[in-house]
């Protein structure tokens, strides 16, 4: 008897969960077509509104900003805008809206829990809507984030895999994911220690054959030919030149120290990923002070399954167990992260 009571609870949760899914799911994707309209509709009333990056990616004003790879998918997009600045923030929006559609796909490959509701707790997450969407400036779309996070989620939703090929297809979105932006090239230094250190000797074959030739092909070789790939390459260092190179770099070298010391052994891939981002990112804070360089951190909150605690909630006419785990988590602490955007914002006002 108590069993079939049990089930039933868990029945009856998962529906639950199903349902507040949906209609977090329903309220994700409709702030996101609304934001769009809203953008148009605001710069109809007032052009002299600052269109932010999207701006300057269609007028070419920070192409030198981006690797190669980064500026060949915004000429594309250019040219299919077919010269109307309009149709460019449609396709900012909607590479936005494809990435983010795309991380499901990442929650089913890593097998999570009520894949529905995570995925919901995803779409409407607080940060995520602020660094990637929304703006106080005017406009919130980086489209070479997208390109990025594209490549990186194709990556994720092989990751999990077993088959020999899905291996590969790692590897290689891995490493035009690199190509793009450079966020989690540090990872080969993890990896190839970690590879060397379990002696894991097929892993490091793959990641060498797959990764190195990209990069040499698609970052390396074009520094010699493009002037305009070795700024791009450099000019994170003009900025925020006023901070000594070895106080910038302090962070990442902590972290990476920190890590290989403390957790490498015991960490897993992705985890490596999370944490090359999170160090580069304390790198790139310096020049550019955003939080968008450490939104992996929401990643891993989401995908690293964990149930905290649970808890009655007796209010009269409500009572229910109420389960306090990491996407519950994840959602809440994301506007503490909110909160110091908007401090950044004000400040740099």
């Amino acid at each position: 008897m108590e069993n079939e009571v049990l089930l039933e609870e868990k029945k009856n949760r998962e529906k639950t969960f199903a349902i507040k899914g949906l209609i977090f799911i329903f309220l994700g994707i409709t702030a996101r077509v609304f934001i769009l309209f809203f953008y148009y509709y605001i710069h109809m009333l007032n052009p002299y509104i600052s269109w932010g990056d999207v701006y300057r990616n269609y007028h070419y004003e920070s192409t030198e900003h981006y690797p190669l790879v980064s500026q060949i998918f915004i000429e594309i997009f250019v040219f299919l805008s077919f010269g109307r600045f309009g149709v460019f923030v449609f396709w900012a929006f909607f590479w936005e809206l494809v990435t983010s559609l795309m991380f499901y796909f990442v929650i089913k490959s890593f097998n999570i829990k009520n894949k529905g509701y995570t995925f919901g707790f995803f779409l409407i997450n607080p940060l995520l809507f602020f660094i990637n969407i929304f703006s106080l400036e005017g406009c919130g779309y980086h489209i070479t984030e997208s390109f990025f996070l594209f490549f990186l989620f194709l990556a994720l939703i092989y990751y999990p895999r077993k088959e020999r090929y899905a291996r590969y297809l790692f590897y290689i979105f891995l490493g035009l994911s690199m190509c793009i932006k450079y966020y989690t090239i540090p990872a080969i230094g993890f990896l190839f220690i970690k590879f060397l250190y379990e002696k894991n000797w097929k892993e490091l074959k793959i990641m060498a054959i797959l990764i190195v030739p990209l990069l040499i092909v698609l970052i390396f070789l074009p520094l010699f030919y493009l002037p305009y790939h070795y700024i791009a390459l450099v000019i994170w260092n003009y900025r925020g030149s006023y901070v000594p190179r070895f106080i910038r770099a302090l962070p990442f070298l902590c972290i990476f120290i920190l890590f290989i010391l403390f957790r490498l052994e015991k960490s897993d891939i992705f985890e490596i990923l999370v944490i090359s981002m999170v160090a580069f990112g304390t790198y790139l804070f310096f020049s550019w002070p955003f939080l968008r360089w450490f939104q992996s951190i929401i990643f891993y909150g989401i995908l690293k399954e964990r149930e905290f605690f649970r808890f009655k909630l007796n209010l009269g006419f409500i009572k229910r167990e109420k389960i306090v785990n990491n996407h519950l988590l994840t959602f809440c602490l994301s506007f503490i992260g909110v909160f110091y955007s908007i401090l950044i914002i004000i400040f740099y006002l």
